[in-house]
């Protein structure tokens, strides 16, 4: 939390003494312009403006700044949008989780959007060499305009709001990797088990038997996302599971961590984009406004 500074003011002359009963309030004039004591009204170098940026802010160009640790100076942080595919919905039911771990059908989000297509975008910091350094921010733009105000991305039955102040909740990663999909996908992506019942000494025994699509499936993704590590202007790996009816768009996040995820809502309620944030700490990046719910 930032803690605003105030800074002195020179005072006028004071006035003569006067009786208690009738002495009149005195404020301290304004300090002239051009007085060299205005200068320390001004806060230090290295104390940021009062945050002001929200997701949306940074993938429209917004400058981004972090805190150096070792001067305590802020410094530009140059960062890149990438957009990496179009990601297809086609019942308006969506998922954002890690596809090769902890992904599950009941993590279908509470909120819906209308069916259709809608780019996937990525903001990367790139290192000194223009490879991707850093994944800081990855969306799904449903329509134009800006969101209005922001909603934690609950899992259907689950409340929006955090249940304490300042809390933060998302979806965990074991396996370094995020991604949006509508969940019409997700059956098809990761089939359940046949079960197979027998009778063993007069017992009924169910035995579930994988048929090895799941294995096949993610085993693909994890190919496609290796295939794009690295790249000059590219990112830490992203790829497109394909499904018969719709589609994966999946990225590398750089290591296991939980991703929280917030709808970007307009003036009506209607959701305008998506963003679940990766690396975005308040510590390094205090200009950046987070969402309070």
């Amino acid at each position: 939390m930032l803690i605003p500074l105030t800074g002195c003011s020179a005072s006028s002359t004071p006035a003569p003494p006067a009786p208690r009963e009738t002495s009149p309030v005195v404020t301290a004039a304004p300090t002239p312009p051009g007085n060299p004591l205005a200068s320390q009204e001004r806060p230090k170098a290295s104390v940021p403006a009062p945050s002001q940026i929200d997701f949306h802010d940074l993938f429209t160009g917004t400058p981004l700044r972090e805190r150096d640790e070792e001067t305590d100076e802020f410094v530009p942080v140059p960062t890149r949008r990438l957009g990496i595919g179009m990601l297809v919905v086609p019942t308006g039911k969506l998922m954002a989780g890690d596809p090769l771990a902890n992904l599950s059908a009941n993590q279908v989000l509470s909120r819906a959007v209308p069916p259709g297509r809608y780019p996937v975008e990525l903001l990367l910091q790139d290192d000194e060499r223009g490879r991707a350094h850093e994944l800081l921010l990855a969306r799904v733009v449903f329509g134009p305009g800006r969101p209005t105000r922001w909603e934690t991305a609950a899992v259907a039955g689950e409340t929006p709001r955090p249940s304490r102040p300042g809390a933060r909740t998302g979806y965990p990663s074991d396996a370094a990797t995020g991604c949006f999909m509508d969940a019409s996908v997700f059956a098809e992506y990761t089939p359940p088990a046949q079960v197979r019942r027998s009778v063993r000494n007069g017992v009924v025994h169910e035995d579930s038997i994988p048929d090895g699509r799941a294995e096949r499936n993610s085993g693909e993704l994890i190919q496609a996302l290796r295939a794009t590590r690295g790249a000059q202007g590219g990112s830490l790996g992203h790829a497109e599971w394909k499904g018969t009816v719709g589609n994966i768009v999946a990225f590398g996040l750089g290591g296991d961590q939980v991703v929280p995820t917030y709808w970007g809502l307009d003036a009506s309620g209607a959701a305008v984009e998506i963003v679940s944030v990766i690396d975005l700490s308040e510590k390094r990046f205090p200009d950046v406004r987070w969402p309070e719910g």
